[in-house]
């Protein structure tokens, strides 16, 4: 099972876009996911915040280096995803 990385922040605006589309995705493939999904706050991690800070919400699959970084409309969230 693939890892995907959410790296976001308290506050961020941006990031719970891609939080509502990770409940839609879950809510239309209930025991179908082909991931596991870790949520990272950039604050707890200097070097994570320098990285991501004005790219967050990036969405990073750790088996293949892809990032997904915003802005993405739902379809290209889908197509990003691990099938």
């Amino acid at each position: 099972m693939q890892k995907i990385i959410f790296f976001t922040t308290f506050g961020c605006d941006l990031c719970e876009n891609v939080e509502r589309m990770f409940s839609q995705f879950f809510l239309d493939n209930v025991g179908q996911n082909k991931f596991k999904l870790e949520v990272f706050d950039i604050i707890d991690d200097e070097l994570v915040m320098e990285q991501y800070r004005t790219k967050i919400p990036v969405l990073k699959n750790i088996e293949t280096s892809q990032e997904l970084v915003w802005p993405f409309s739902y379809s290209e969230f889908l197509n990003w995803l691990p099938s």
